[in-house]
């Protein structure tokens, strides 16, 4: 069975940030907006929490100021210019990025739902609890207005079916 991924895609509008990724209205950040849609993205799959964000290099860097991310930071990794990555066909894609790279690359941000921070202020895994920090991926295919957020699953969604294959007999002699 090939990985598939469950995901939604979420909207928003660019213009409404300024060039610190706070929403003018009312100041709140790129970044809650995105806390919100993970929110969102688990009470829509109820035991599942995201653990990719795909989004365009715009976008990367509407949530790297959002993040008050230094301005050597590149958010996302910029893999097979925005095809899909695949894990089995090229498992070391993400050390020929880090070697030949002239950026620094942000692979991930800590999730909306990781809550206990060690003394340095990074996030505590529990690998118990499925919640992992979100993958940044840029995907330039989306559009300035659009965020993904996705889980792989082994599940393709549908039901399971018993499958007789017809097999000849063989007589032996």
């Amino acid at each position: 069975m090939m990985e598939k991924e469950l995901y939604k895609t979420y909207y928003f509008v660019p213009a409404d940030y300024d060039n610190r990724g706070r929403r003018k209205s009312d100041g709140k950040s790129f970044r809650d907006v995105v806390k919100e849609f993970e929110y969102d993205f688990h009470d829509t799959y109820s035991t599942e929490y995201a653990l990719n964000l795909y989004a365009n290099s715009l976008t990367m860097a509407l949530l790297a100021k959002s993040n008050d991310a230094a301005p050597f930071l590149v958010y996302g990794m910029d893999l097979t210019q925005g095809k899909s990555f695949d894990a089995i066909q090229d498992p070391y894609v993400n050390h020929e990025m880090e070697k030949y790279s002239p950026n620094i690359y942000v692979y991930g941000i800590d999730s909306a739902f990781m809550t206990e921070f060690d003394e340095y202020g990074y996030p505590v895994l529990d690998e118990d609890s499925d919640i992992f920090p979100l993958t940044l991926l840029v995907d330039n295919t989306m559009r300035d207005d659009e965020v993904r957020l996705a889980v792989p699953t082994m599940d393709d969604g549908d039901e399971t079916e018993d499958v007789i294959i017809d097999v000849p007999k063989f007589e032996y002699a």
